[in-house]
């Protein structure tokens, strides 16, 4: 018998009285021995670690996906840095032709604006020969 207990816990072994505590004193047939608990704590023990371990198993697939899809990434990175710098030496090499483009088109833009001063000059030369010419005709 327990020390300090009343009534028919006094009489009870550990198993009873914890079946009592849980609510199941009144189905004996519910009552559980120490060695099924043992049994149930181990199973119990079991079934988590199975579930832990496929928990593990699953992060480490999921793991290794990331792994996977970040390097796939990282390389395409790299393809559009290396994409990025090609075009920015395209640019460059572009706005460097622009560049010549544009100071050729000034350099005949003078050149135009020179000959058409040229020709002006030469108009009013014609001119003139005209009305020397014809002014010597006029005097024969």
């Amino acid at each position: 018998a327990q020390v300090g207990t009343r009534g028919p816990e006094r009489s009870m072994g550990p198993d009873l009285a914890m079946a009592r505590k849980l609510g199941e004193w009144e189905n004996p047939d519910t009552v559980v021995r120490s060695e099924d608990w043992q049994e149930a704590i181990r199973k119990g023990c079991e079934m988590v670690q199975i579930a832990s371990e496929r928990k593990v198993r699953e992060l480490e697939r999921r793991l290794d996906h990331l792994k996977t899809e970040a390097e796939t990434l990282r390389r395409k990175g790299e393809e559009l840095r290396t994409i990025h710098l090609n075009l920015e030496g395209d640019l460059k090499d572009s706005k460097n032709q622009n560049k010549a483009q544009m100071e050729s088109n000034k350099k005949l833009a003078q050149e135009v604006f020179a000959m058409r001063t040229d020709m002006s000059k030469l108009g009013q030369f014609r001119a003139s020969l005209d009305q020397a010419v014809s002014y010597v005709d006029s005097r024969k």
